[in-house]
């Protein structure tokens, strides 16, 4: 038995999905924040331990998904990156001046959806793909929801627990290079 695991362990390490589950994580925190108040925290929680479980499955998986440590070294990689750190402070600068500050999050959704298009170009992998259309939909249709509903925001629902979804899968994501 151990034997049959001992490649699968040695493997590359899942790096890359580890971020992107870590982030499907921090998008489910968003999400709560869009409940009334006594249910944030408990689905906060929820979130982290669909998190800390996802990637504990991943890191025991690992050789099987990823694209390994050699990710962050390519060109497309970096500038993919760049432009999604540049795009996020533009828009958290020009939203506010133009009375669009409500709109940062689904924003932000769609400008990390777009950097997904960098992350295929550097690896070919489909699920980049995917990912970036899923999380740039995710984030334009909650953008046309009404921000609050009584005490639940279901803007922030949707954007936020719609891209942790994305991410969630997206990370476990077996695609052919």
């Amino acid at each position: 038995m151990i034997e049959a695991m001992e490649p699968r362990l040695n493997g590359p390490r899942p790096i890359a999905g580890t971020i992107g589950l870590t982030f499907g994580g921090l998008w489910s925190s968003l999400g709560a924040s869009g409940l009334p108040l006594g249910w944030r925290l408990p689905i906060e929680a929820l979130g982290g331990l669909v998190t800390l479980a996802l990637v504990a499955v991943l890191w025991t998986r690992r050789g099987s998904v990823g694209a390994g440590r050699g990710l962050f070294r390519r060109k497309g990689y970096i500038i993919a990156v760049a432009l999604e750190i540049v795009a996020i402070y533009a828009a958290s600068a020009l939203l506010p001046h133009y009375g669009l500050q409500s709109y940062l999050i689904e924003t932000v959704g769609v400008i990390v959806g777009l950097h997904f298009i960098g992350l295929w170009q550097a690896t070919r992998r489909p699920a980049f793909l995917w990912i970036s259309g899923c999380m740039c939909g995710v984030s334009v249709v909650s953008a046309f929801m009404p921000p609050a509903i009584g005490e639940f925001g279901p803007r922030m629902i949707v954007a936020g627990f719609g891209n942790a979804l994305v991410l969630w899968l997206g990370a476990g994501w077996r695609s052919p290079r």
